[in-house]
């Protein structure tokens, strides 16, 4: 099922955008289904990403990843990752056997904001940036714009497991390009 990702000229806010929630599993992870969800958008090429994570008491071994990819196949794709307490780190992968997918070139990835708080779901902790254009033309050749499809899945999991959370279904080991679904740019 795709998701919509706008495509907009100035900055948007986080509130004002759809929410990606990671719904399925993959196994039985060990801290059970823990609400989290991706907001999105693409400004100048740029994907602008707010991950946040309902866990209040995230071990240091929790992990966010973001997979993106603008191969129709998907044999190559981005990898973002971000940890509970720190740790993150942007690559390109390239998909394939049963093991979790290995990076093939590390990219740079600016500073994230982190983001700790709480609300009516609980406590949670976060992580807002962006993917720049830079890192798209150098792993595909093309950064995204309105139009474009850019495979990819959202997941949570702990380095420790095997089991983890993703919005689409998916199988194996992270990272993994395994359930891919289409994140549709569109103008706003």
């Amino acid at each position: 099922m795709p998701f919509l990702v706008t495509d907009s000229a100035g900055a948007l806010p986080a509130e004002t955008l759809p929410a990606l929630k990671l719904t399925e599993r993959c196994g039985q992870p060990a801290r059970g289904h823990i609400y989290a969800y991706l907001r999105c958008y693409v400004r100048g090429g740029a994907f602008h990403y707010d991950v946040t994570v309902f866990d209040g008491a995230a071990p240091a071994t929790q992990r966010a990843g973001l997979a993106l990819s603008a191969d129709d196949g998907a044999e190559r794709y981005l990898w973002a990752e971000f940890g509970a307490k720190g740790g993150e780190s942007l690559a390109v992968c390239r998909a394939g056997g049963a093991g979790p997918d290995r990076p093939e070139q590390t990219l740079a990835l600016p500073a994230v904001r982190r983001t700790a708080g709480g609300d009516e779901q609980g406590l949670y902790w976060g992580v807002q940036g962006v993917i720049p254009a830079d890192a798209f033309l150098a792993a595909f050749g093309r950064a995204p714009r309105a139009g474009m499809i850019l495979p990819g899945n959202v997941f949570l999991y702990d380095t420790r497991e095997a089991a983890f959370l993703s919005a689409f279904p998916a199988a194996g080991r992270v990272p993994t390009a395994q359930g891919f679904e289409p994140f549709v740019i569109v103008p706003y």
